[in-house]
Parts: structure tokens; C-alpha cells; sequence
């Protein structure tokens, strides 16, 4: 089993997205899997311009030449894809948002209605892929995910408000329900190709209204001292 991973935070291996991808991938491996990291920061992949050329024009083939054209053939033949994102105002971060908009090649251009939505089928028959979304946010409240949730339906979540509590030991302690879910999660994925509904629930974390309001408070200490006097 060959599992594919992505962080996308620019804060890279200083980040707490690294933090849960680490854990992630430490189970994988645990299970048996071989695992890959790519920081999306240090890769070279241009904006897709939405000129259609790679439906049209050269199918399949992009206009640009970077790190797209190896990437590609490399996640397809992944057995599991993980992607990691910060929560930027609301939304994934555009170093995924990018990279991902450059899958357009591996798509046809054909429209088709697939369950309830509309879809492109896929250019290339593709081998069975597990994804799994790791998002963390600064803010405390769980909404913090609802774009996010809404663009990966399908995919393992793992989500963490108020991610910054993994940089704290104090905090690392209080989430290890948390961290253990994560690699319980990575195990059973790569054992039985599912995680189990209990894992799943352990995986989102919604914080207690005192914890809210205790976190919203050390972050605003936290700032205060980082100002300009």
C-alpha cells in the first residue's frame, strides 16, 4: 500500500497540519504502508488558466511544464491520498486550491450526472483510491470547516479547531484522544480499508463552550504581546 501525502500550509514541517500528518503517516507505516510527504510550497506548479487546452487541444497534456507532470502519474498510482490544509479565511488554502485545479488534464470534458451532481468522468481508469482531508483552523468553532467539509464529502475527515493547542504540551495531552484516533485511523485504513464510525467521531473535534471562550482568550494574550508597543 503506497500513501500519497500533501501539506499545503506554508508554515511546512513548523505547522501544526504537519503535526496530524505525521501521526497520520506514522500509522500508515505502522500498518505496513510505505508513505511519501510532499510540501506543496517547494513544488513548482503554475495556475491553471481555464484555456482548455488539455481537453481540446492536447488532451490530457497541460499547457505548463512543472512538477504537475510527475505529480500526476505519481498520486494515480497511490493507494491513499492525504491532503493538508490550514483554514485561511474560511476556505482551504489556495497552494492546495492551485494544485488541485491542475487535475483538470485528467478529466474528460463531458458533463455527466453522477448520483445527484453533475461530474467530468475520468480521462484514465483509476485504481481504487482512499482520500483522507486533514484541516486544522485557528478559530475554536467547528464552522470553521464548513466550506471544507462541503468541497470533500467523500473523504476521511480529520479536523482540528483551535489547532494550536498541539504546540503547547499541556495541549498535546488534553488531545491525545485526539492523536490516538488519528493513528488508529491510518491503521485501519491500510488494514481494512475502512475506519470504524467510533474512529471517525474522534477525528472531528468540537470543543466545549468554556474551552471556546478559554481559547479565544489566550489567543488575544497571545497577540497582544506580539504588537508593536
Amino acid at each position: 500500500m503506497k500513501v500519497l501525502a500533501f501539506n499545503a500550509s506554508p508554515r511546512k514541517q513548523f505547522g501544526t497540519t504537519d503535526i496530524i500528518l505525521s501521526h497520520f503517516l506514522e500509522g500508515a507505516r505502522q500498518a505496513g504502508a510505505s508513505t511519501k510527504r510532499y510540501y506543496v510550497t517547494d513544488l513548482e506548479i503554475n495556475g491553471c488558466i481555464g484555456c482548455f487546452t488539455c481537453w481540446t487541444k492536447t488532451p490530457g497534456k497541460c499547457i505548463h511544464r512543472d512538477d504537475m507532470d510527475w505529480l500526476i502519474p505519481e498520486s494515480q498510482d497511490a493507494d491513499v491520498i492525504v491532503l493538508g490544509t490550514p483554514i485561511y479565511n474560511g476556505n482551504i488554502i489556495h497552494y492546495l486550491q492551485r494544485m488541485t485545479e491542475r487535475l483538470l488534464p485528467t478529466q474528460l470534458p463531458w458533463m455527466e450526472e453522477q448520483g445527484e451532481i453533475t461530474q467530468h468522468p475520468s480521462r484514465h481508469k483509476k485504481k481504487p483510491q482512499k482520500m483522507v482531508l486533514v484541516a486544522v483552523a485557528g478559530f475554536p468553532d467547528y464552522q470553521a470547516f464548513n466550506i471544507v467539509k462541503a468541497m470533500s464529502p467523500n473523504s476521511l475527515q480529520i479536523l482540528l479547531p483551535s489547532s494550536q493547542i498541539l504546540q503547547d504540551p499541556v495541549g498535546v495531552t488534553l488531545m491525545k484522544d485526539f492523536i490516538d484516533a488519528v493513528t488508529s485511523s491510518a491503521k485501519q485504513l491500510i488494514q481494512y480499508g475502512i475506519v470504524d464510525e467510533e474512529t471517525k467521531k474522534r477525528l472531528v473535534v468540537e470543543f466545549s463552550p468554556e474551552m471556546k471562550n478559554m481559547m479565544r482568550e489566550q489567543a488575544n494574550k497571545h497577540f497582544e504581546t506580539q504588537l508593536t508597543k
